[in-house]
């Protein structure tokens, strides 16, 4: 099988977690938390464990830093160009309280993940919204119903593991 065709499974596969419940902590294959739902969605078409040989205490952060893959990261003031972004590439959020409208940069680690889709969307598991979502890169987000952010904002890197 070729990376186009493990891109389109990883994309299928994740899409038919479309609305299932969420529960921190938890990585299927009823209920998924946001790294829950990549690591699911890896394991069952690649056979891989994105969490293996990760270091820091949440799962998010084991997910980058494991060695797997290719790892991209946009600097605080870099434009983030999105081009190579492909299918089933694991999108990295800046950790944010619910009041928080700006990125915390001095935490350089993920507190978010979601899974590229194409064409600026992305899949993820959102205990804001109780389930898996799908949503645009440029979606508003409305977290505490006064602070509106994109997130596009928020996304501080993504992961190619497929290559």
């Amino acid at each position: 099988m070729n990376n186009e065709e493990l891109r389109e499974k990883i994309v299928k596969l994740a899409l038919l977690q479309y609305r299932k419940k969420y529960v921190h902590g938890k990585n299927g294959p009823e209920v998924f938390d946001c790294a829950g739902l990549v690591y699911y969605v890896y394991k069952e078409i690649l056979g891989i464990n994105v969490y293996e040989n990760g270091i820091g205490l949440s799962t998010t952060t084991k997910i980058m830093t494991n060695g797997k893959g290719t790892l991209e990261l946009f600097g605080e003031t870099e434009e983030k160009n999105l081009d190579s972004l492909k299918k089933g590439d694991i999108l990295l959020f800046h950790r944010q309280s619910l009041n928080d409208n700006q990125p915390k940069n001095d935490n350089k680690y993920p507190g978010h993940c979601g899974i590229y889709l194409g064409e600026d969307k992305f899949i993820h598991a959102t205990k804001i919204k109780g389930e898996v979502v799908v949503n645009n890169l440029d979606d508003v987000i409305d977290v505490s119903k006064k602070n509106k952010k994109k997130w596009k904002k928020i996304l501080i890197g993504y992961k190619n593991i497929i290559n």
